[in-house]
C-alpha cells in the first residue's frame, strides 16, 4: 500500500489529508502548537492515522510522500521572533533599508484602513529587521555594469564580523550594491565570514535574489537570514523525527511559488517558506472549477486567523514578485494571494466612534474564541456563528471538541450587544454581516487591481470557516456559482498534493525592445536553465521529466511598473520575442485597461521556472444511489437568516451521507465533520460526483 499525505500547519489549526491508491480520503485537524510545531504536526499525523484506521507508525511506514506546509517563517516575522540579525552593506549604504520603501497604501491588507492613514504623519513606519547598531559596512563598490570601482577591503569585512560576533548576532546578511551583476565581492565576503565565524548563518543577496534594484534584493535577503536559524532547525528536526518514527519516503515542503522542494533546498534559501501558507489553495480550486467546466476562478480560504484571496484567470495561477510582508518588500516569486485579517478567530470590537469592527486581531489557537473555553473572553466570528445557530456546539470538529455557547453569548452580550443597545441575536448577526462585508470589500479590491470582473468568475470557498460564509460572499459580489470542496476544511493541505516540484530564477536585463541583444538574453536563460536542472536533478528528477517555462517583464517606455508576459519555449528569436511583446500588450490591456502596440516598450527582467510535474490525486467518487436527502436529515434547529430577520427552523443534513446528485433547498445547513455549509433561503445546494457542493439560485 502506498499512501500520500499532506500536513498544513496554520496559525490556528494543523490540517492533514491522506489519500491511498484507491482514492480513499481521510482528513484530520489538530491544534497548532506555536511553542513547538513538531508537536502539532505529529498529533495531526496521529489523528490522520486514526481516521484511516491504522496506527501512526503504520501510516508513516506505508507513506511514499509527505508534503508539508507551514506558516513558521511568516509567524516568525509577524511576531518579531527571528534571529538577532546583523548586516554588512556597501560603505555608505547601511541605512538604505531604514527608508520607507513600500507605498503606504500597501502597508495593510484592508485598503480602507490604509487610505485612512495615507497622510498620517504620526504613523510609525515599519522598522527594518536589523537595528542600526547591528548594521555594519565594508569598503567595496561596483558600478551599474558590475565593474569594480573600489576593490573589496577584506580587513573591513573582518572588523565588521568581529563587531557583530561581539554582539552575538545569530545570522548575517551581506548586502552589496550591484552584486547581482558581479558576485565576486559577496562571495569573498561569505568566505571571510565562514573562516572567522563558522557557526553563524550567512545569506548573500546575489544568491537569494539576483535582481536589479537593491531594495527588493536586500529586503528579501534580510528576510531569509532573519528566519533561517529557526526554519533550518524546524526542517531538520521534523525530517529527523519522521525518520525516527518509521517514515522512509520523500518529505517535501510547500514554497511561496506554489511548488514544493526538498528539505535540503529549503535550507539553502529559507525565505522561500515565507509566503507559502496559502500558496496551495488556488491549485485545488482550479482543479475543482475545471471539473465543472470553468477556467476563471476566485479562490478564497477562510481559516481561523486569516482570509486568503486569489484570482485565477483563464486557468492560470498567478505568481508575483511584488509582495509586502510586515511593511517590507518580499520579492521572491509567490502565488498571488492577498490575506485579510478575517478568520473564524477574528475579534469583534468597537472603535472609538462606537462602530463595530471585525479583525484584523485574532484570538488565534490559544486562547481562541470565547466558545472554546480555553480562557478567551473576546467575541469572535466563530462565537457569532455559534450564537446564530450555524455551528452546532456539540459537533465542532466532528464532535471532538465541544464548544460553550454560553461563553460565546456572554462575550458578545457584554462587549458588543450592551454597548450598542442591541439584542444578543442582532449583535451576533451584525458581526456576521460586518465580516462578510469586509471580505467582500477585500475581494473587490483584488479584482479592481487586476482588471477583472468578479461576476465572470466561479468562487471556491475553502477553509474550516469558509462554507459558513461562502453563500453570502457569493451574493455580495454578484457571483452566480459557488463551489465548496468536500475537503474544504483542509483546503491548502489537499492543494499541496497538486503542487509540482518547482523552482524559479530571475535575471535583470534592462533594454529598449528595439535594441535587445538576443544573444545575451539567450545566455541568461541558459544559465538559469542550468541552475534549475541542477536543483531538480539533486531532487531526483530525470531530465526528460522537467518542464521549462520562460517569461519576461516588460513595460511601456517611461513606466515604472511592468507586466509579466509569456515567452515561447526554445531559443529566443526575433519571431518569438515579437510573440512575447504581443503577449505583453494583451496583458496590459487586460490588467490596466488599454494597450498601444505602436508605443515603444522595454524589457526589465527575465524569468525561468523549472517544474517536475506530479500525478494529481484521484479521489473516489461518492455513491449515486446512496441514502436520499430525507434519510440524511439529522434534525432541525433554529438558525438566523437575514431574509426573515429572525431565527427560523432549519433542516440540518449529514454531509457524509449525502449521495451524488442530491439537491437541497435553502434554508438548510449541511454538517461535515470539520466544516458547516450554510445555505440561505434563495439558493439550492447540489452534490457532485466527488461529494463537492455547488449552488444555484432558486427560480
Amino acid at each position: 500500500m502506498s499512501l500520500r499525505v499532506s500536513v498544513d500547519s496554520g496559525g490556528t489549526f494543523t490540517d492533514g489529508i491522506l489519500i491511498d491508491e484507491h482514492g480513499s480520503v481521510a482528513t484530520a485537524k489538530a491544534h497548532t502548537t506555536p511553542k513547538d510545531l513538531t508537536l502539532g504536526t505529529m498529533e495531526c499525523l496521529s489523528r490522520l492515522a486514526s481516521a484511516y484506521g491504522i496506527t501512526r507508525g503504520d501510516l508513516l511506514a506505508k507513506t511514499s510522500t509527505i508534503v508539508h506546509g507551514t506558516t513558521l517563517a511568516t509567524n516568525i516575522v509577524a511576531t518579531s521572533s527571528g534571529a538577532r540579525l546583523g548586516t554588512i552593506a556597501t560603505r555608505g549604504y547601511r541605512d538604505r533599508l531604514s527608508f520607507l520603501h513600500v507605498a503606504k497604501a500597501d502597508l495593510k491588507g484592508d485598503i480602507r484602513e490604509a487610505e485612512a492613514d495615507l497622510f498620517d504623519f504620526r504613523r510609525k513606519y515599519p522598522e527594518p529587521l536589523t537595528p542600526r547598531r547591528l548594521t555594519t559596512e565594508a569598503d567595496e563598490r561596483l558600478n551599474y555594469k558590475g565593474e569594480v570601482l573600489i576593490p573589496l577591503d577584506e580587513e573591513s569585512v573582518r572588523k565588521a564580523v568581529a563587531y557583530l560576533k561581539e554582539r552575538e548576532v545569530e545570522a548575517i546578511a551581506v548586502l552589496f550594491l550591484f552584486s547581482h551583476l558581479n558576485p565576486a565581492h559577496e562571495l569573498r565576503t561569505g568566505e571571510v565570514i565562514k573562516k572567522e565565524w563558522p557557526e553563524v548563518h550567512v545569506s548573500l543577496s546575489h544568491q537569494v535574489l539576483p535582481v536589479w534594484g537593491e531594495v527588493g534584493r536586500w529586503s528579501t535577503t534580510s528576510f531569509s537570514a532573519y528566519v533561517a536559524p529557526k526554519v533550518i532547525d524546524y526542517v531538520s528536526r521534523i525530517e529527523k523525527l519522521l525518520q525516527q518514527k518509521g517514515f522512509a519516503g520523500e518529505l517535501l515542503f510547500m514554497q511561496s511559488n506554489g511548488g514544493v522542494a526538498t528539505p535540503e533546498i529549503i535550507c539553502e534559501n529559507p525565505a522561500t517558506l515565507l509566503a507559502s501558507g496559502p500558496a496551495a489553495g488556488p491549485s485545488l480550486g482550479l482543479a475543482l472549477a475545471r471539473s465543472h467546466g470553468a477556467e476563471d476562478l476566485l479562490s478564497v480560504d477562510m481559516g481561523g486567523t486569516s482570509f486568503d484571496v486569489a484570482v485565477v484567470p483563464e486557468g492560470r495561477v498567478n505568481v508575483t514578485q511584488k509582495m509586502v510582508v510586515e511593511g517590507k518588500r518580499y520579492a521572491l516569486p509567490s502565488v498571488d494571494v492577498n490575506a485579510v485579517g478575517a478568520g473564524g478567530g477574528s475579534i469583534a470590537w468597537l472603535d472609538p466612534s462606537g462602530r463595530l469592527q471585525v479583525g484584523p486581531q485574532s484570538a488565534g489557537a490559544y486562547p481562541g474564541p470565547a466558545c472554546y473555553g480555553f480562557g478567551g473572553t473576546e467575541p469572535t466570528v466563530t462565537d457569532a456563528d455559534v450564537v446564530l445557530g450555524y455551528i452546532d456546539p456539540d459537533f465542532f470538529m466532528g464532535g471532538e471538541t465541544r464548544l460553550h455557547k454560553d461563553l460565546a453569548e456572554r462575550a458578545i452580550e457584554q462587549q458588543i450587544a450592551e454597548p450598542l443597545g442591541l439584542s444578543l441575536e442582532k449583535a451576533a448577526a451584525a458581526i456576521y454581516d460586518v465580516v462578510n462585508a469586509k471580505m467582500a470589500g477585500a475581494i473587490g479590491v483584488v479584482f479592481t487591481r487586476r482588471g477583472y470582473d468578479p461576476r465572470d468568475f466561479v468562487i471556491c470557498c475553502g477553509g474550516g470557516a469558509g462554507a459558513v460564509h461562502g453563500a453570502r460572499l457569493m451574493q455580495e459580489l454578484g457571483i452566480k456559482d459557488l463551489l465548496v470542496p468536500k475537503v474544504a476544511p483542509v483546503y491548502c493541505a489537499f492543494g499541496m498534493m497538486y503542487a509540482d516540484l518547482r523552482h524559479n530564477f530571475t535575471r535583470p536585463y534592462l533594454a529598449e525592445s528595439t535594441k535587445v541583444d538576443l544573444t545575451r538574453i539567450n545566455d541568461l536563460y541558459q544559465v538559469m536553465e542550468q541552475e534549475v536542472v541542477e536543483i531538480l536533478e539533486r531532487e531526483g528528477v530525470a531530465r526528460e521529466d522537467m518542464v521549462i517555462e520562460k517569461t519576461i517583464d516588460m513595460r511601456y517606455y517611461g513606466q515604472v511598473r511592468e507586466q509579466t508576459a509569456d515567452m515561447p519555449p526554445g531559443m529566443v528569436t526575433e519571431e518569438t520575442f515579437g510573440v512575447a511583446q504581443s503577449n505583453f500588450h494583451q496583458k496590459h490591456r487586460t490588467v490596466i485597461g488599454y494597450a498601444d502596440q505602436s508605443y515603444p516598450t522595454e524589457v526589465v527582467r527575465l524569468h525561468l521556472a523549472g517544474t517536475a510535474k506530479v500525478k494529481p490525486p484521484e479521489p473516489q467518487k461518492v455513491s449515486i444511489d446512496g441514502a436520499n436527502a430525507a434519510r440524511t436529515l439529522k434534525g432541525i434547529r433554529p438558525a438566523f437568516f437575514s431574509e426573515f430577520d429572525d431565527f427560523v427552523d432549519t433542516r440540518i443534513y449529514d454531509g457524509n451521507l449525502l449521495s451524488a446528485g442530491t439537491s437541497l433547498e435553502g434554508p438548510c445547513i449541511v454538517e461535515e465533520p470539520m466544516t458547516t455549509v450554510v445555505i440561505p433561503p434563495t439558493l439550492i445546494l447540489s452534490v457532485d460526483e466527488f461529494g463537492n457542493y455547488t449552488t444555484m439560485t432558486k427560480g
